[in-house]
């Protein structure tokens, strides 16, 4: 698993260490089991595959909030997203 990095990366290590061998909590409870390794942080300006995850999800949340004031904006957004959404399997969000 690679993520783009952010404060407190060894937190959530340890969070996905404690899902794999604890399990996660909530009513749909489960352990991880299809997760080798632990996670990694990249920069993203070194890794094309974390800009192409942070764009797909700037989009999608910009688009969900309805953040986009400026007409422009929105629909330049949107014209992007019709470009990646064929190729998008879910939109959930899981809170662990």
């Amino acid at each position: 698993m690679i993520a783009d990095e952010v404060p407190g990366q060894d937190g959530y290590r340890d969070e996905l260490a404690y899902y794999k061998s604890v399990g996660t909590w909530g009513y749909r409870a489960k352990q991880l089991t299809r997760i080798v390794d632990t996670m990694h942080f990249a920069p993203s300006r070194a890794s094309r595959l974390v800009q192409a995850a942070d764009l797909i999800a700037y989009l999608h949340r910009r688009i969900s909030s309805q953040a986009d004031v400026d007409d422009r904006a929105r629909r330049a957004n949107e014209k992007l997203w019709e470009r990646i959404q064929p190729k998008v399997q879910h939109s959930l969000t899981w809170y662990p």
